[in-house]
């Protein structure tokens, strides 16, 4: 179509209804838009007309001189696969009209019901119903193009497990001869035998629940032992999910090297504790006489020494902490406490530190006390480690502790007004040796362990963790335990807690 003027071919062999549709078309036409039409009155006559080009839409009758039926738009949209068909005529048969749609026409109209209102809105449509159809054909083909550059394994299944679409690894994967014309079920759970044992069962708990499911198992991939991660993310209408996209993806080399960073950090740790004991033992030893021994350089040395060793100390044994939990060796005896105690003795012990830093340092309870069935020493890290943080990123301002209860849940939080987190920074918080700001206190350089340990210490007590920021805005850190006795202990274990990360 150019300067709103839609160029209509008109195929019909009675002059009568020819002449009519001209006179609807040219009645319809205005200011905004003109309809430009050629007629023809048989097949023949209008493929030559097409292979000119220049037309926008096609109007053709069903039956022609030469052609009938539903052969007359074969013929016409092979020739011009990518122009808007109407079709026409005199015969009221739906199951013509059903067929037609179906073989890809745009509209179907009946000769007696056309009028100078519905034939060019008619032709509007059908040129817009084109349009778009090229328009995702075209955004389909990229799509298409993209998931077959992956190395990623991706399968589209319906609820009857078919595959309806497969990318090129997964047919290099599992052999292209074994899918079959049919793609039936059968031949999915043939196909998927190459996967993990569990694949389909993950894949039906995606279409049960409605709900991405994520899991890394163990597989012979490649001719050697591998770890899969299987993804299946349902796509849900209508509250159901119609369709499971599955995605498996090798993460041997990640898990090689994950624990290759854990096997190093924790004999590291472990070889270098005891050497530093002694070390800090010794420079203990000679600043008790270092009054009358050094001088003012000697000194100044001296502390440095022994405040640089007891940073490193701290260092190690946050490694240690990180390799026990993540081995599940770590101490996790839950005894009946009271939060509100737990979180008053952390702002005790910060106290002078944030006196010292001209800090408002504030407890805000709203309840006497928050008890549950919870490990002390775990809990105690938790506010240890948030409260420290917001300390360190905290210049002359307020931190704030509270605890407060909701339904089943205790809800905690550290709020400071430091210098905030962006949110580009905020999903990598709490993965570890990950640092983002510079403290206000050069000496106060941390590990970039203590916010992970925070989530694996609030994960054993099936808790949750968010954070709340943004750069200059401060931080407001918030986790739940849930409230448990100790009758619930047992039926309560194995739960899983979740790291929510809010938008800011």
């Amino acid at each position: 179509m150019k300067d709103n003027n839609v160029k209509v071919l008109i195929i019909e062999d009675n002059k009568a209804d020819m002449r009519l549709m001209q006179e609807f078309l040219s009645e319809a036409s205005c200011q905004s838009r003109t309809f430009e039409v050629t007629g023809a009155g048989s097949l023949s006559q209008a493929l030559k007309l097409l292979e000119t080009g220049g037309y926008d839409v096609i109007l053709s009758d069903l039956f022609l001189p030469d052609s009938s039926g539903l052969g007359t738009f074969a013929a016409v949209s092979s020739r011009v696969p990518d122009m808007p068909v109407v079709l026409l005529t005199g015969l009221e048969d739906e199951a013509v009209a059903e067929e037609a749609i179906s073989a890809g026409a745009q509209d179907y109209l009946f000769k007696k019901k056309v009028n100078v209102e519905n034939l060019p809105r008619s032709i509007m449509y059908a040129m817009e119903r084109k349009s778009i159809e090229a328009r995702l054909r075209a955004s389909e083909e990229r799509y298409r193009t993209l998931i077959d550059a992956l190395d990623d394994v991706i399968v589209v299944v319906d609820p009857e497990l078919r595959i309806i679409m497969s990318n090129r690894a997964f047919k290099k994967a599992v052999g292209a001869d074994s899918l079959g014309p049919a793609n039936s079920g059968r031949q999915f759970m043939a196909a998927v035998s190459v996967l993990p044992e569990r694949t389909m069962e993950i894949c039906g708990r995606a279409f049960l629940d409605g709900k991405m499911v994520v899991s890394e198992e163990p597989c012979l991939w490649n001719d050697r032992q591998s770890i899969l991660e299987i993804k299946c993310v349902p796509v849900t209408a209508g509250g159901k999910a119609q369709r499971v996209v599955v995605v498996a993806r090798d993460i041997s080399a990640r898990k090689q090297v994950e624990e290759l960073k854990d096997d190093f950090a924790s004999l590291v740790s472990h070889e270098l504790r005891n050497p530093l004991t002694t070390v800090l033992a010794g420079l203990a030893m000679v600043r008790e006489t270092a009054d009358t021994r050094l001088d003012k350089t000697e000194k100044q040395l001296l502390s440095l020494s022994y405040s640089e060793a007891q940073r490193l100390s701290r260092i190690i044994a946050k490694l240690l902490e990180m390799s026990r939990l993540e081995a599940g060796t770590s101490s996790f005896k839950r005894t009946m406490s009271d939060v509100v105690k737990l979180a008053g003795e952390a702002v005790t012990r910060f106290a002078s530190r944030a006196k010292s830093r001209n800090i408002e340092l504030l407890g805000k309870y709203s309840v006497e006390k928050a008890e549950t069935l919870l490990d002390v020493d775990g809990i105690t890290e938790v506010f240890t480690n948030l409260l420290s943080n917001a300390l360190k990123f905290t210049e002359k301002g307020r931190v704030e502790i509270g605890v407060s209860e909701r339904g089943n849940s205790i809800e905690c939080y550290v709020k400071d007004s430091g210098i905030g987190i962006s949110s580009e920074n905020q999903p990598k918080l709490f993965s570890k040796f990950k640092q983002f700001g510079k403290p206000v206190a050069e000496d106060e350089k941390g590990t970039g362990l203590g916010l992970f340990i925070v989530k694996e210490i609030l994960r054993r007590h099936n808790g949750t963790l968010s954070v709340s920021s943004g750069t200059g805005r401060g931080a407001t850190f918030s986790f739940t335990l849930p409230k448990v006795r100790e009758e619930q202990n047992s039926a309560n274990n194995g739960k899983k807690g979740s790291i929510i990360y809010p938008e800011i």
